[in-house]
């Protein structure tokens, strides 16, 4: 019986405990390079040397901090540079039309079929 009590109380508990904690966000507040106004193959490698210099100049910030908290906060900048990086990758690299595997399937029965 208390293993019951137990239960019914422990799970809604840690239910509202995991769901009330803060979520990653996938976007930096305070982004580098406006990724939506990139347009040229030009402006995303200037915009990605900016980046790369940055990664650098944080990685030199961090070998030449001194406390512990110093560093942290350096290493999570340099993850949010790198994430923009991804981002602008990303971005240069998407110019087709994406075609979901389940649809191409579709498509390709229903040219079959007719």
């Amino acid at each position: 019986m208390k293993n019951k009590k137990l239960v019914l109380f422990t799970f809604p508990l840690l239910f509202i405990l995991f769901s009330l904690t803060p979520g990653k966000t996938g976007s930096d507040p305070h982004p580098l390079i406006d990724i939506e106004s990139l347009e040229t193959e030009e402006d995303f490698h200037q915009a990605y040397e900016v980046l790369k210099d940055k990664v650098k100049e944080l990685k030199v910030a961090k070998k030449e901090a001194t406390s512990k908290a110093e560093k942290k906060m350096i290493k999570e900048d340099i993850t949010h540079v790198k994430n923009e990086i991804e981002a602008v990758k990303a971005k240069a690299l998407s110019g087709g039309i994406y075609i979901g595997s389940g649809a191409l399937i579709l498509i390709i029965i229903l040219l079959i079929l007719l």
